[in-house]
């Protein structure tokens, strides 16, 4: 910002968020948000168009995932209130994404007019968005404003959640007071006493074990401690499993990657590597029963150490204010120089994929995607086959997905805010035809905006995930012949795929190409992944 230029909110936001790494936002405009939206793109934050405003709103939540803060842009109302679900998955799984709603002006208000798109009063959006944020404003004062947006963003960094902003429509062109101060943002705070004897207690553990394993959770990606777990691990010769949460936080192709961990959805291998360890390190590992297995991860605490964002418990001893982003490079410190004897053997790598004009199934498709991808891709996995399936692939860089919360159709506009927040990989998407039909079109909006995904569809007429808990007609959906929407969308490639042979030249010609391609993969409607059949035989045991 110039010296000239007098300070709007636009303009505060804006050099906030660049400060944050944001060069962009998603969102879709109305009348209450027009006005803001063209004073943001003056200030040198555009906003992409999504084909809907829950679109927009995963596509920013991926966006904060890679950048480390995300922002979506919507009219009051009927735009705010589509974008609830996406922030409570924003919440639930720890995302500091920022919901920027327009609204009515404050002169407008007055003498409680019926205004179109208002729901009860005119603060009934705000109260929605008090239960799914950590903190709100809205910035219908000039003095206080900057300090507001401030405030706002600074707890959503600090307790990595989302937060709301609300801009009425007459305060777009004021010009706002300058800020008290700079951004300060707060870490969880730590007791260095508590540190000390938490990372004493583990060494003594570790210098016991004769197998440890780690498992890398969510809050790791979160705080930016992956290069602090990477030299951890690296150190001391300790495998990292990931959850479903955090693919990616450790590369899983290292010779001490083991995958991902996901309770007994994981292949056997897997899990005896990290249940039978003599010591396991959980770190950062939100404990849900999506990213346990359905609670079927059988866990010795005895054996276990247990990391969370502010804590580490060591067996049945807790020490308290001893959070993650100390404790990582502070046992990394303590293991340089000190040799464990921690045994570990690398895992076989898989043999490669064999064309075939035999039909598909599900873990040909997890198969043949290991196969072809590489460092130059990153992966989106919607909840459902496409999520568990691929925990027997060990990914190339990193994958996310909406894996506690599990709200279908996440994965394709995510491919939007992860293609732009790292641009030097493209997203490949594996989702259900369940899932697709929901925010498949978001494809269009991924090839508007410059960024060519890849997006495998799993055909199983319908959604194949219920279909073992309970099937019935309730679980069919009507066939759309995906691989032609490219042609639709005027851009891109569309494949019809039913055979192995067909995959595998489908997956050539999409990694070689640089425009949107859309795999259509027919599987049998009653196939289940290794991983559902392992998950259901776990469930049949306990029961």
């Amino acid at each position: 910002m110039t010296e000239f230029q007098e300070l709007t909110i636009a303009r505060h936001l804006t050099q906030r968020l660049h400060e944050l790494s944001v060069s962009e936002g998603f969102g879709i405009v109305g009348d209450y948000v027009l006005k803001f939206v063209g004073t943001l793109h003056e200030a040198g934050m555009p906003v992409l168009n999504t084909t809907d405003e829950q679109g927009a709103g995963f596509a920013a939540d991926a966006y904060a995932r890679v950048r480390g803060f995300g922002m979506v842009v919507c009219t009051y109302g009927v735009g705010g209130l589509k974008l609830a679900n996406a922030t409570a998955n924003a919440w639930s799984e720890r995302v500091p994404l920022l919901v920027v709603s327009g609204a009515p002006g404050i002169s407008e208000r007055e003498n409680d007019p019926m205004l179109h798109h208002r729901v009860k009063d005119f603060d009934t959006q705000l109260r929605v968005f008090q239960d799914l944020t950590c903190a709100q404003a809205v910035l219908g004062n000039a003095h206080a404003a900057a300090d507001e947006i401030d405030r706002v963003m600074a707890c959503m960094v600090s307790e990595q959640r989302p937060g709301y902003l609300e801009v009425p429509r007459d305060m777009v062109t004021q010009v706002i007071a300058p800020p008290e101060s700079s951004l300060h943002v707060h870490v969880p705070p730590v007791d260095e006493a508590a540190l000390r004897h938490a990372v004493g207690d583990v060494m003594a553990h570790l210098r016991d074990a004769s197998t440890a394993v780690i498992h890398a959770g969510a809050m790791v990606e979160r705080r930016k401690l992956s290069k602090a777990l990477y030299r951890l691990a690296t150190t001391s010769g300790i495998p990292v499993a990931s959850s479903s949460l955090a693919r990616g936080v450790f590369p899983e192709r290292h010779e001490l990657g083991l995958g991902v961990y996901l309770g007994a959805l994981s292949p056997e291998h897997v899990v005896r590597r990290v249940e039978d360890a003599d010591v396991l390190l959980s770190l950062g590992v939100l404990q849900t029963d999506l990213t346990l297995g359905a609670f079927t991860a059988h866990i010795d605490h005895e054996r276990y150490i247990l990391a969370t964002d502010t804590d580490v418990t060591v067996g049945y001893s807790t020490y308290r204010d001893v959070p993650l982003w100390a404790f990582i490079p502070a046992l990394a410190d303590a293991l340089d120089g000190e040799s464990i004897s921690v045994g570990h053997s690398p895992l076989p790598t898989h043999e490669n994929f064999v064309p075939s004009d035999d039909a598909c199934t599900v873990s040909d498709v997890v198969h043949a995607i290991e196969i072809h991808l590489d460092e130059r891709h990153s992966l989106l996995l919607d909840p459902g086959e496409a999520l568990f399936s691929a925990v027997d692939m060990r990914v190339p860089t990193y994958a996310h997905a909406s894996a506690y919360y599990a709200t279908m159709g996440y994965a394709v506009p995510a491919a939007l805010g992860v293609g732009k927040a790292d641009p030097d990989r493209r997203p490949v998407v594996v989702v259900g035809d369940g899932a697709f039909v929901m925010t498949g079109l978001e494809a269009a909006a991924c090839a508007y905006n410059g960024v060519p995904a890849i997006i495998v569809v799993l055909d199983n007429s319908g959604y194949g995930t219920q279909r073992p808990i309970m099937d019935g007609p309730f679980n069919d959906i009507p066939a759309i012949a995906v691989e032609r929407l490219p042609e639709a969308f005027g851009t891109g490639c569309g494949f019809d795929v039913r055979t192995r042979a067909e995959l595998d030249d489908a997956l050539h010609e999409a990694v070689d190409s640089d425009e949107l391609c859309i795999l259509r993969v027919h599987l049998p409607k009653d196939g289940r992944s290794a991983a559902l059949e392992r998950l259901g035989e776990a469930l049949r045991a306990r029961a």
